[in-house]
């Protein structure tokens, strides 16, 4: 990029800065839940839903999701209804390198982020609102904050997309899938029983950094 480029390049996000917010993750680690609550309460703004670390996610208020990778990896096995064969297990691990895994150690401190680790608010909503209130300087009133848990609890989300067909199809406005909750309904730690201790050595031994760094055992 030409120093003309890049000046041009600040000057469209300093411009684009009120009006946009960024929400980034890895593949499943519960950034359409996080997604929803943001379409909520920034009605005004235009909120872009990633999963690869791009340029923006440097200079826009950007809110990230992260998950254990193991749960995050041997989700997305089972969204597309596959078997953990070694073959699956590397396509995936080539999948999570590309879309943002890797870039959560890097980002983790920079002052544009909010991380949300998914351990903490998948079944405690309030986290959400309270990260967000301190990050984004706004108040989210009790009557709000109910409203935005009964919405979109894992119950009512399974009921909104119930009978939505394969993952492929998408509501564009909720970005909710079929088969977007899977039979662990967002456990933790299920990975112990999906993969066999080999294909867990080896994951664990892919993602060392991320492991240590968000303190995965």
């Amino acid at each position: 990029m030409s120093l003309t480029e890049f000046i041009k390049h600040k000057i469209v996000f300093k411009m684009m800065k009120p009006f946009v917010l960024v929400q980034f993750s890895p593949p499943r680690s519960g950034s359409t839940l996080v997604f929803n609550i943001m379409r909520e309460l920034f009605s005004s703004k235009k909120i872009f839903k990633v999963h690869t670390f791009r340029s923006m996610c440097q200079e826009m208020p950007t809110v990230v999701t992260f998950r254990h990778p193991l749960d995050c990896i041997a989700s997305s096995i089972i969204r597309y209804k596959k078997d953990p064969t070694q073959e699956e297990i590397e396509r995936q691990i080539k999948i999570f390198n590309e879309q943002g895994l890797r870039d959560l150690v890097k980002i983790k401190d920079m002052d544009n982020i909010l991380m949300l680790k998914y351990e903490d608010y998948v079944n405690d909503f309030e986290y959400i609102y309270d990260h967000f209130e301190e990050f984004f300087k706004i108040k989210i009133s009790p009557k709000k904050r109910q409203a935005l848990t009964e919405k979109y609890n894992i119950k009512s989300v399974e009921k909104m997309i119930e009978g939505g067909g394969s993952f492929a199809e998408t509501d564009k406005k909720t970005q909710l899938h079929g088969n977007h909750i899977s039979k662990y309904k967002g456990a933790s730690d299920y990975y112990e029983e999906f993969f066999s201790p080999e294909q867990i050595k080896l994951l664990k031994e892919t993602y060392p950094d991320v492991l240590e760094t968000f303190g995965y055992k």
